[in-house]
């Protein structure tokens, strides 16, 4: 042994079981994952240490609850609809009304899901308390629209909800076939919407009018285009699509009925690009295939006049429709009310994921503002993310209440908030959006050629 290695060594015992650490002639015998376990803690030591991973309590809090587990529909393809024998979950009142208290201030979006919201009487009693005492708040719901009743459109007009419709048929067959065999069930959601539609217009609110969503499966590739026809009579301008994640396997990336599939993803792309500034089609969330470019490639080429004419009927609805006008008509009514002004890009893509410009990369946001909580307590930063069972909002009660600057600048949260500044999505959902590295603006643009946005964001 050197002079050195006297000073200062490390090499395995006779059995390689432990590390002999030699510091200045004394030897210290250590197990070998007990050296890992060392780094790992001045690792983990050095990130809760790191100012620039610190964010407070933000002031732009998106607060999702998952409110109720209860439902008054059956959908076929909702993966609730397997738990519904178990014993109703709610967020229980303590939490709604003292213990997240303090942060509605700080908050900017809520929406409560899981559920159907508007089928739990504690619902309409939570969303009026935020209305009448937290009016900047925005409300988010997605609702099946089977409860969506007069009181319910009355207090989603006078706060300006943001309402999802999710409809997920043209029609009584189609909704037989692909949600729930029910008779008159569709009949009355088709009912309340259109309600809800003369209701906003009638208050001069038709830039509120909410946005329809379909689940995509083998039952219903093929109504696509009928799908956004009605969209385009009510003159909404977003329309969503999810493929089924229980059809389809997300994580291996495989679908059921590729044929039929594949139809619909062009078609989706093709009305993606026709309505680029007309309409945000949205159908990238759930999407089971490992590259899309594929499908872009064979649409990259096809002319807008091209499809002009091949959805003559979508076109002629869509034409003088303009996204970016809409989204600024609801920018004054936003600020008259004193609402958190929601970005372009929050209008687009709703709230649920998110993007923002750190240090001129665009990162998913959530790590950084976002609250999902379970009704026993479970947290996460994402509803695409798992959960883990022992991180929960009772970890950071602390003399009955709770520490929601522990909560946001934990090591879990610290992390994340690294890995995603660093390009790591890992936990996260394959080809979410939030990863595709793009910045609000190139997100915006993407969907809006408009050019006073080309003009307000600059090139």
């Amino acid at each position: 042994m050197n002079f050195a290695q006297k000073i200062f060594s490390v090499k395995n015992d006779n059995r390689k079981t432990h590390k002999i650490i030699t510091i200045a002639g004394l030897k210290l015998k250590v197990k070998r994952d007990g050296i890992q376990n060392l780094k790992q803690k001045i690792e983990d030591y050095k990130i809760m240490h790191d100012p620039s991973l610190y964010v407070g309590i933000p002031n732009d809090i998106t607060l999702q609850l998952m409110f109720n587990n209860d439902c008054n529909c059956r959908c076929k393809f909702c993966n609730n609809y397997m738990n519904l024998d178990k014993p109703r979950e709610v967020i229980p009142d303590k939490w709604l009304y003292e213990y997240f208290k303090p942060i509605y201030n700080k908050t900017k979006n809520l929406l409560p899901c899981y559920g159907e919201v508007t089928y739990a009487k504690e619902g309409y009693e939570f969303l009026s308390y935020i209305s009448q005492n937290y009016p900047h708040i925005n409300i988010f719901i997605e609702t099946n629209g089977i409860a969506f009743n007069e009181k319910w459109r009355k207090l989603a007009v006078e706060n300006l909800f943001n309402v999802n419709f999710s409809v997920n048929a043209i029609d009584e067959k189609s909704f037989k076939k692909t949600v729930w065999e029910k008779d008159g069930i569709y009949t009355l959601v088709h009912n309340n919407i259109e309600k809800y539609i003369n209701a906003l217009d009638a208050n001069g609110l038709s830039a509120f009018r909410p946005s329809i969503s379909s689940v995509l499966n083998s039952t219903n590739y093929q109504n696509v285009e009928a799908f956004v026809l009605m969209a385009l009579e009510w003159h909404l301008q977003k329309i969503i699509f999810f493929f089924d994640s229980r059809e389809n396997n997300i994580n291996n990336l495989s679908v059921k009925d590729k044929e039929n599939f594949d139809k619909a993803l062009i078609t989706l792309l093709e009305l993606e690009k026709l309505l680029k500034d007309k309409v945000r089609i949205g159908f990238r969330l759930f999407m089971p295939v490992k590259n899309i470019n594929e499908y872009e490639e064979k649409v990259k080429d096809i002319s807008i006049d091209e499809l002009k004419e091949k959805y003559s009927k979508i076109w002629d609805l869509a034409k003088d429709l303009d996204v970016y006008k809409t989204y600024l008509n609801r920018l004054e009514v936003y600020k008259a009310k004193k609402k958190k002004v929601l970005t372009f890009y929050e209008y687009l893509t709703g709230v649920t994921w998110h993007q923002k410009v750190y240090k001129d990369k665009s990162v998913c946001e959530n790590a950084w503002n976002h609250i999902r909580l379970r009704p026993d307590g479970r947290l996460e930063i994402c509803a695409w993310r798992g959960y883990r069972d022992n991180y929960r909002i009772q970890n950071f009660i602390e003399k009955d209440k709770v520490n929601f600057i522990k909560l946001f600048n934990d090591l879990y949260h610290r992390k994340l908030r690294q890995n995603f500044i660093g390009g790591g999505y890992f936990g996260c959902m394959k080809n979410c959006p939030a990863t595709r590295k793009l910045s609000q603006a190139e997100f915006s643009r993407q969907y809006c050629t408009n050019e006073l946005l080309e003009n307000k964001l600059g090139r």
